[in-house]
């Protein structure tokens, strides 16, 4: 019984998000609040089917996307419509996501590990708002803690890691079982590559 009444509120969670989505959705782009405008960090493939802006990130296999971030964490991803407004008025948009991404950051990550003397070794960002591979945008977010040469990875859609390159054999195994399950048991699996967080700062 209580396994159904969980799968019930969990469909109807999900319907009222769809119609909050539906109701943005119809909203003109001039209604649009660029307070909550965030960059999103998608696979590259994503590219293919978008009707908005996108721009690659370096070599990597992402790309960025942008999105109005709204009640119940619903997003209005940016059309090549909304964006032609905003330029209009000379707004620049991809800066003021970038500002509104460093205001929503602090701190970057919601989740860490540490050694035997307290450091973090890992950072983990799964955010609220469903963008956590977007910190990975933030030059040297983790430099002090994790070290300048520090990796990084997006094993699922709404979650990024960052953690140090030197790591003791358990450390190192604590982080392939997160990467690795968060891939193999995420909602929307994107990659258990490992990169330098150097790559995504373009």
């Amino acid at each position: 019984m209580l396994r159904l009444f969980s799968q019930w509120r969990e469909k109807r969670d999900a319907e009222s998000r769809l119609e909050l989505l539906r109701a943005r959705l119809d909203e003109p782009v001039e209604a649009r609040n660029t307070a909550a405008l965030l960059p999103a960090v998608v696979p590259a493939n994503f590219e293919a089917d978008w009707l908005g802006p996108v721009e690659p990130i370096g070599n990597l296999p992402f790309v960025t996307i942008w999105g109005v971030v709204g009640e119940s964490n619903t997003i209005v991803y940016v059309s090549h419509e909304q964006a032609a407004y905003w330029e209009g008025r000379g707004l620049d948009w991809r800066a003021l996501a970038m500002r509104n991404l460093r205001n929503a950051s602090i701190p970057g990550a919601n989740g860490e590990k540490l050694d035997d003397e307290g450091r973090p070794f890992v950072k983990v960002m799964l955010q609220p708002d469903a963008l956590g591979p977007s910190r990975l945008l933030l030059p040297r977010l983790f430099e002090d803690e994790l070290g300048p040469d520090y990796l990084v990875a997006i094993p699922e859609r709404s979650c990024a890691i960052a953690f140090r390159r030197e790591l003791t054999p358990a450390q190192q195994s604590d982080i392939d079982h997160m990467i690795d399950g968060c891939f193999r048991h995420g909602t929307e699996p994107v990659s258990p590559e490992r990169f330098s967080a150097r790559c995504f700062w373009v």
